[in-house]
C-alpha cells in the first residue's frame, strides 16, 4: 500500500487553509496600515503648507498695515505713531521667522530675499524716525530726506509684496500637492482592498472546493469497496495513497478484509481436511462393522480388525486434534473481526453524527435567511403604504395650490378689501409648494430604498439557495455514512454467523473425540481375551453404528461450511479446485 508523505490529515489540511488566508488578511491589513500612515504623514505636511500659506497672507496684511502707518508717519511727522508701526513690525518679523521653505527651492529663495528686503525696509524706516528725531538738520532737508527716504521705502514694500505673493503661491501649490498626494494614496488603498478582497474570497472557493473533494474521494472509494464486501466479494481492496484518517481507517478497512480472508481459506483447508478424513473415517467404520458379522464365526478375525480399529483410531484422534486446533485459531479469529467490525461501526456513527449536526446548524440558517427575508417583504411592502401617502400628500398640495390661486384671483377682484387675504393665499400656496416637494423627495427616497430592498431580496434568495444546494450536499454524505454504517452491520452478522458455525464444529469435534476414545477402550478390551469376545463384538457393533452416524454428521457439517464459505469471493481456482475434490472423495 503506498503512502504520500505530501498528503496531511483533515486537521491539518483545515489548519493551514484557515492560516493562509488569516495570513492574507494581515498582509492587507498591515498594507493597509503602511498607507494610512502615508495618509496622515501627507494630511500633515498639507496642514503645515495649509498653516504655512496662511502665515504668508497675513504677513502681506502686516505689510500693508506697515505701509500705511509708514506713510502716515512721513506725511504728519507724528513720532507716537512709531510704536504702532513696532508693534506691526514684531509681529511681522515673528511670521517671518515662522515661514520656512526646504533648501534648494525658488520659495527658499524668496523666503532669503523677503528677508533681506525687511532688513532694508526697517532700516529705512529707522532712517526715516532719525531723521524726525534730530533737531539740528534744516527743515527743510529734513522735508526732503524723508520724502527721498519715504520714496524708497514705497518701492521696496511693494517688491517685498510682490515676493510675498510668490511665498504664498508656492505655500498654496505645496498644499494642492499635499491634497493631490492624499488622495491619490486614498486610491491606491481602495483599489488594493478591492483587489484583496476578491483574492481572498477566490482564494476561499478554491480551498473550499479542494478540500471538499479531498473528503468525498475517499468515502466515496470506501463505500463502493464497502458495497462490494457486503455482497460476498473479499477479493477487493481500497489501497488508498493517503495517510489522513480516511486513509487509515482505509487501510485498517483492507488489513481487516485480508485477514477475514486469510481465516476463510485456514477454515476452507480444514473444512477439505475434515471431509477427506470424515470420509475416511466413514469408510473405515463400515469395514468395522462388516468386520463385527464374522467375529461370531472366527477369533482371529476378530483380533485382526480389533487392531485394525486400533490403528484407524489412532490416526482418527490425531486429526481430531488438529482439527481442534484449527478451530480454535477461527474462533479467534472471528473475535478479532467483531472487534475490528465494532471499531468501524463506532467511527462510521460518530462521521454520521458530526454530518447530522453540520445538517442541523445548516437548517438553522435557512431558517433565520427566511426570517430575514419575511422581515424585508413586510418592509417592502409597508415602504409602499408610505408611498401612497406620499403621493396622496401631492395630490392634496397640488389641490391646495389650485385653492390658494383660486382664493389670490378672488382676492384680487375684491381690491383693498382682498390684500390681507392675498398674502394668506400667498402663503397657502407657498406651503403648499414646499410640501409638494418634499413629497417628491421622500417619494425619491423611498423608491430608491424600494430598489435596494429588492435587489437585498435577491441576494437574500440566492443565499438561500446556496443554503439549499449545501443541505442537499450534507444530506447525501449523512445517507452514505448511514449505508458504510449498513454495510458493517451486515459484515457483523456475517462474521457472528461464522462464529456460531465454528462453536457448532468444535461441539460435534469433542464428541468425536469421545467416540473416538470409545472405540480405542473397545479395542483393547477386544484384544484382551477371547473369552469376551461376544459383549466385546456387540458392544463394538454399537459403538461403530454411532462412529458411522457421526462420520456422516461431520460430512455433512463439512459440506455446509464449504456452503458458507463459498457465499465469499476469496480465491475462485482454489475454492471450485477444493470443491471438485471433496465431491469426488464423497461419490
Amino acid at each position: 500500500m503506498k503512502n504520500s508523505s505530501m498528503h496531511f490529515s483533515m486537521k491539518w489540511k483545515l489548519i493551514i487553509s484557515f492560516s493562509v488566508i488569516a495570513i492574507i488578511f494581515m498582509a492587507v491589513a498591515f498594507y493597509q496600515s503602511h498607507k494610512i500612515n502615508m495618509v496622515h504623514s501627507s494630511m500633515e505636511r498639507q496642514k503645515t503648507e495649509m498653516e504655512k500659506r496662511i502665515t504668508v497672507s497675513r504677513m502681506t496684511q502686516f505689510l500693508q498695515e506697515l505701509n500705511r502707518e509708514e506713510t502716515s508717519l512721513a506725511e504728519s511727522s507724528d513720532l507716537e505713531l512709531v510704536d504702532f508701526f513696532r508693534d506691526k513690525q514684531q509681529q511681522f518679523e515673528t511670521d517671518l521667522t515662522a515661514v520656512t521653505f526646504e533648501a534648494g527651492t525658488v520659495a527658499y529663495e524668496n523666503l532669503d530675499l523677503l528677508h533681506n528686503q525687511a532688513k532694508e525696509y526697517f532700516g529705512y524706516f529707522d532712517e526715516l524716525v532719525q531723521t524726525m528725531e534730530d533737531d539740528s538738520m534744516d527743515p527743510l532737508e529734513v522735508l526732503e530726506k524723508i520724502d527721498a527716504t519715504h520714496t524708497k521705502s514705497l518701492a521696496l514694500n511693494q517688491e517685498m509684496l510682490k515676493t510675498n505673493e510668490q511665498l504664498y503661491n508656492s505655500a498654496a501649490g505645496n498644499a494642492r500637492q499635499a491634497q493631490d498626494d492624499s488622495f491619490t494614496i486614498l486610491s491606491d488603498t481602495t483599489s488594493m482592498t478591492t483587489y484583496a478582497a476578491i483574492l481572498v474570497f477566490c482564494f476561499t472557493i478554491i480551498i473550499a472546493i479542494m478540500l471538499i473533494r479531498s473528503f468525498l474521494a475517499p468515502v466515496h472509494k470506501l463505500q463502493e469497496a464497502l458495497r462490494k464486501i457486503s455482497e460476498g466479494d473479499l477479493r477487493h481492496q481500497i489501497n488508498s495513497p493517503y495517510n489522513d484518517e480516511l486513509g487509515k481507517l482505509s487501510h485498517h478497512f483492507d488489513h481487516m478484509v485480508e485477514r477475514v480472508r486469510d481465516m476463510l481459506q485456514q477454515t476452507h483447508s480444514v473444512a477439505s481436511s475434515l471431509a477427506v478424513y470424515s470420509h475416511s473415517f466413514q469408510q473405515a467404520s463400515s469395514i468395522t462393522a462388516h468386520t463385527n458379522h464374522d467375529i461370531v464365526s472366527t477369533i482371529q478375525e476378530i483380533s485382526g480388525g480389533a487392531d485394525q480399529q486400533a490403528v484407524q483410531s489412532e490416526q482418527s484422534s490425531n486429526l481430531i486434534l488438529e482439527l481442534e486446533q484449527g478451530v480454535n485459531e477461527i474462533t479467534e479469529y472471528t473475535e478479532v473481526m467483531v472487534l475490528t467490525s465494532q471499531t468501524a461501526n463506532d467511527n462510521s456513527r460518530k462521521g454520521s453524527a458530526a454530518v447530522t449536526s453540520l445538517q442541523k446548524v445548516s437548517e438553522h440558517s435557512r431558517v433565520s435567511i427566511g426570517k430575514v427575508y419575511e422581515a424585508l417583504t413586510v418592509l417592502s411592502e409597508q415602504s409602499k403604504e408610505i408611498s401612497k401617502i406620499t403621493n396622496s400628500i401631492t395630490e392634496i398640495s397640488n389641490q391646495t395650490n389650485v385653492l390658494s390661486l383660486n382664493a389670490a384671483i378672488e382676492a384680487a377682484l375684491a381690491g383693498a378689501y382682498g390684500k390681507g387675504f392675498t398674502v394668506i393665499a400667498t402663503e397657502v400656496r407657498k406651503l403648499s409648494m414646499q410640501t409638494k416637494e418634499s413629497s417628491l423627495y421622500i417619494g425619491n427616497m423611498i423608491n430608491e430604498w424600494q430598489t435596494s430592498m429588492v435587489e437585498l431580496q435577491q441576494y437574500m434568495m440566492e443565499t438561500k439557495e446556496n443554503l439549499e444546494v449545501q443541505d442537499a450536499k450534507i444530506a447525501e454524505t449523512h445517507l452514505s455514512f448511514e449505508a458504510i454504517d449498513q454495510s458493517i452491520e451486515e459484515i457483523s452478522r456475517q462474521i457472528e454467523q461464522i462464529h456460531d458455525k465454528v462453536n457448532v464444529t468444535r461441539t460435534n469435534n469433542s464428541r468425536l473425540a469421545e467416540s473416538v476414545h470409545c472405540v480405542a477402550s473397545i479395542a483393547e478390551e477386544t484384544a484382551a481375551g477371547v473369552q469376551e469376545v461376544n459383549a466385546s463384538s456387540i458392544q463394538q457393533d454399537n459403538a461403530i453404528r454411532n462412529i458411522a452416524q457421526q462420520a456422516v454428521e461431520i460430512n455433512e457439517i463439512s459440506q455446509k461450511l464449504f456452503q458458507e464459505i463459498n457465499l465469499f469471493k476469496i480465491n475462485e481456482d482454489v475454492v471450485e479446485e477444493d470443491m471438485v475434490s471433496v465431491v469426488d472423495v464423497s461419490e
